[in-house]
């Protein structure tokens, strides 16, 4: 992962853990009764991972990665905690305002998460826990509750079937209207993008620029789902394991000439700048604009990027 890996932790309520357990035992796919009133989450995307509860869950922690995704199908938390919840390409019109924060970015506070002692725990990560937490943190985690991993499939399609298999068992309404029309809006912006990009032929790069080395965005979902559109997406080949983040430096940026630069949670008011990234021939021609490598994995969110680049697209000019 890009970030640096915090394992701050704000609590020592060891006699609160230990008396509030969940049972997380190993993969598979949709909800399965599991006997005496409990069910089983067989989970979307880790094979062989299957989360059991002695009843439907109800109290919910989410990371706001887990927020931004769920909330479209009606689903709460009691509390939230983790990096990005004040981020709108994460959140989009998600409102925190009222729902406590146990948690900023790679902390949380373990005692007020075992008052709550909610029935699960939602958020990015595995089977052994939140990606941000190290092995100890995330034992204690998984003492206070089970932990839902967010889906991560290998493609934005299956992340979107995933995360509404992962809202369905948490009791949500998937065959809503809203959700029907989100499915139809998709297929219209993928359609739409599509067409645009075969007239307009221009080159992409996701990236995510530091002072330091251009971050690139190649074997992203996001990326993916461009190329498959029909966009042409250059940047170096994505490593083979690790950091799935291309690096390069900036001395060498020019060698992957764009048409169009998609910044990682773009701000065209706080924009970054350095004086090689200036000389890149879409930020000259201020083709500049954003995606998001986390994020709400739905229709809705997708289809209103894609709509929206669409438009940016149609009005951008070859420049390389």
């Amino acid at each position: 992962m890009k970030r640096r890996l915090l394992t701050s932790i704000t609590a020592t309520a060891a006699l609160l853990l230990a008396s509030c357990s969940g049972s997380q035992d190993g993969p598979a796919s949709d909800a399965e009764p599991a006997g005496d009133g409990g069910t089983t989450l067989s989970h979307p995307t880790i094979d062989g991972l299957e989360i059991s509860f002695e009843q439907q869950p109800e109290s919910l922690v989410m990371d706001c990665y887990a927020y931004s995704s769920l909330h479209e199908y009606g689903i709460e938390p009691d509390a939230l905690f983790g990096f990005d919840c004040e981020n709108p390409w994460v959140m989009g019109d998600a409102d925190i305002s009222g729902i406590e924060r146990i948690g900023q970015d790679g902390e949380i506070n373990m005692e007020k998460l075992a008052e709550i002692h909610p029935d699960a725990i939602i958020g990015q990560g595995d089977a052994e826990g939140w990606s941000w937490f190290d092995e100890d943190v995330n034992a204690q985690l998984t003492r206070v509750a089970n932990f839902i991993p967010l889906p991560s499939g290998e493609s934005v399609g299956e992340n979107i079937d995933a995360t509404r298999q992962v809202a369905g068992f948490l009791g949500a309404d998937t065959g809503a209207e809203g959700v029907r029309q989100a499915d139809a809006d998709l297929e219209t912006a993928k359609q739409e993008f599509s067409d645009a990009a075969a007239a307009k032929d221009l080159s992409f790069l996701l990236a995510s620029p530091t002072k330091e080395m251009l971050y690139t965005g190649v074997g992203f979902n996001q990326a993916d789902l461009l190329g498959e559109l029909g966009a042409t997406i250059v940047g170096p080949p994505a490593p083979e394991s690790g950091n799935p983040w291309g690096q390069v430096a900036w001395e060498e940026a020019s060698t992957y000439p764009a048409d169009v630069i998609l910044v990682e949670g773009y701000d065209a008011d706080n924009g970054f700048t350095t004086e090689l990234w200036e000389d890149l021939p879409a930020v000259q021609a201020d083709q500049v604009t954003g995606w998001n490598s986390k994020g709400a994995m739905t229709s809705r969110a997708y289809a209103d990027w894609l709509s929206e680049l669409t438009g940016q697209v149609n009005a951008f000019d070859k420049v390389v």
